[in-house]
């Protein structure tokens, strides 16, 4: 579970009168609803922070050829959407916490922190599972949990990240087999999130020590290593231009957030964006254009301009924090998920809402 010095919130939720007391779970905040009129009963939660996923958050967005979405949900597994209908048409991957997506074809990569798991989308069919050790370490180590995956674009590999050990194992997608080693055990804190560059040869990284490193994929060697002021404590998510010219990280923490955009031919930072009300969370460059999507933690969706340092848009449907967002091929629509249980569809031409995908209720377990 990915969070770091939670901070204890009093929470109030509208609660149904019943007969016995209820204690319902939303997200991970724990609310108690009284018996006689049916008002809740403030607790003790946790408030989380950017990148966060408990059980129920959306956690990763794709779209598909023939106006499919795969939708990715924490501790829960995937959905794949029909959007033309809208209705699901399958679901698979039980339980798993972290997914890797592809749009190209239908292949998820999945993981339960320990293993990891691909599936042929199309059909809902698992293909393969296996250890997910990383070479590196030896034979009788336990502590490890994977973080995040990511596959190349000619699928050939899945890179998976560690936020036990902060290092980064390449995958033979073909075989399973491990194949390079990126990074030094306990070198950073721990790694958050990763992002390849459109043409897979980079990948880029961030940890809860506030470094974003970029390597080379092929050679596992370090290409760039940040540690900027302006990020925030907590790290978010990573995001490359559709030219790969742009990089950008988000971050925040109790004081704001931020969003550094750096060229990545000279690695000198282009843009900062910061606000004094909102930590900036989920991130997705448009496909052909330079507008950059920024979930909040308040809901909101900016669409922000790194060359002019210009937000030209906001989108607002969303009641929390927007962790995940993601293109549609031709840019015309957005769809945008996180904290709770549904998807938002976006017509980016005229700015509202298209549709929204109500997510199934989930058994806490």
């Amino acid at each position: 579970m990915r969070y770091v010095n939670p901070l204890q919130t009093i929470s109030r939720v509208v609660c149904k009168q019943i007969s016995l007391l209820l204690v319902t779970i939303v997200g991970a905040l724990l609310t108690a609803c009284s018996s006689s009129g049916g008002n809740p009963v403030p607790t003790i939660g946790i408030n989380v922070a950017p990148g966060v996923n408990f059980r129920g958050d959306v956690v990763a967005l794709q779209f598909q050829d023939n106006a499919q979405l795969l939708v990715g949900v924490g501790y829960d597994g995937a959905y794949r959407w029909n959007l033309a209908t809208p209705a699901i048409e399958q679901t698979f991957a039980p339980k798993q916490l972290f997914f890797g997506l592809t749009s190209a074809a239908p292949l998820v990569a999945t993981t339960d922190r320990k293993t990891i798991t691909t599936w042929d989308a199309s059909t809902g069919k698992q293909l393969a599972t296996w250890n997910a050790k990383p070479r590196h370490l030896a034979a009788q180590t336990t502590v490890f949990e994977v973080s995040a995956l990511a596959i190349t674009p000619d699928q050939q590999t899945l890179i998976a990240a560690y936020n036990k050990g902060s290092m980064l194992q390449a995958w033979n997608l073909a075989t399973g087999e491990a194949t390079t080693t990126f990074g030094a055990p306990a070198d950073t804190g721990s790694i958050v999130e990763i992002a390849l560059s459109p043409d897979g040869q980079l990948l880029a990284s961030n940890d809860f020590s506030g470094v974003v490193q970029v390597w080379e994929v092929a050679s596992g060697q370090q290409v760039q290593r940040f540690k900027e002021a302006s990020l925030k404590y907590q790290p978010g998510k990573l995001a490359w231009s559709h030219d790969g010219k742009w990089l950008a990280a988000s971050s925040g923490d109790k004081n704001g957030g931020s969003v550094l955009v750096w060229d990545t031919n000279s690695w000198a930072i282009v843009a900062t964006h910061t606000s004094a009300e909102h930590q900036f969370v989920g991130l997705a460059f448009h496909p052909s254009a330079n507008t950059l999507a920024i979930g909040t933690s308040g809901g909101l969706i900016e669409l922000y301009d790194p060359a002019s340092d210009q937000v030209m848009n906001t989108l607002n449907g969303h009641a929390d924090r927007v962790t995940t967002l993601a293109w549609n091929a031709d840019g015309s629509q957005l769809a945008s998920g996180g904290k709770e249980p549904l998807v938002i569809i976006w017509d980016t031409t005229s700015l509202s809402e298209k549709q929204r995908l109500l997510l199934p209720a989930t058994t806490v377990q």
